[in-house]
């Protein structure tokens, strides 16, 4: 799963690209704001992997902001100004630059570029102790789901189903805040429709993959980074 926020001062701006994500992406917008609380906040509950951010902020310079998050957040940059591209590269971080106003086949390479340095920082981040386990709620009561049996999620609209070795459980959810609490180096979402444990990949295509005795769908714009969990190019 790759979650992001938009943020900026003009809303029409703000809502054309949630326009553009919506019609060519499965990025997952957890907060479009104009408010740098609420995006503090999004930060701190969510696991975000990205920013979409507008450099329209008359009293604050955008490169002090991405100076204050942590560097495993992506950023991508969106200015009427092409010279601030060449400062973005002293930035760790910022790993796009889209000038105003947006074109549609320009932004599918940020969505791109987006989704294939996902697997680079994962490999970045040290892995944090976590359990082994998770509880959901099927069949009015709580059961025990460890993640080591896990073979994938499935998003069927307001419900997800969690297909195990041995069962399987329909359960009320988003599949998006579902995976969001799954262990990150453990699960990835390979489509906007499913997650998937990495250590039951058996084999994949540039658009299946074989998890255990089920094919998968790779979505388009998660190619690279399914790839790249085997440390493949296409």
């Amino acid at each position: 799963m790759i979650n992001g926020i938009i943020i900026g001062n003009d809303e029409i701006k703000r809502t054309h690209l949630t326009h553009l994500i919506h019609q060519y992406s499965d990025l997952d917008i957890i907060e479009n704001t104009n408010s740098l609380k609420n995006l503090q906040n999004s930060i701190q509950n969510h696991s975000i992997d990205f920013i979409f951010l507008f450099d329209n902020f008359d009293e604050i310079d955008v490169f002090d902001l991405v100076n204050c998050w942590h560097s495993e957040i992506g950023v991508i940059i969106i200015s009427k100004t092409p010279e601030l591209a060449a400062k973005c590269y002293a930035y760790r971080n910022i790993i796009d630059f889209l000038t105003l106003p947006l074109d549609a086949a320009r932004f599918m390479k940020c969505v791109a570029k987006i989704c294939s340095t996902q697997p680079l920082r994962a490999t970045l981040t040290a892995e944090v102790p976590q359990n082994d386990h998770i509880f959901v709620k099927t069949n009015k009561k709580l059961t025990r789901v460890n993640y080591s049996d896990i073979l994938f999620v499935e998003g069927l609209k307001d419900y997800i189903l969690i297909k195990t070795l041995y069962e399987e459980y329909i359960v009320h959810a988003n599949i998006g805040h579902f995976t969001n609490h799954l262990p990150r180096h453990r699960f990835t979402r390979i489509h906007k429709s499913y997650t998937i444990a990495t250590a039951h990949i058996k084999a994949l295509t540039s658009t299946e993959m074989e998890i255990g005795s089920h094919i998968v769908p790779i979505g388009r714009f998660y190619q690279e980074k399914a790839l790249s969990l085997l440390n493949l190019k296409k």
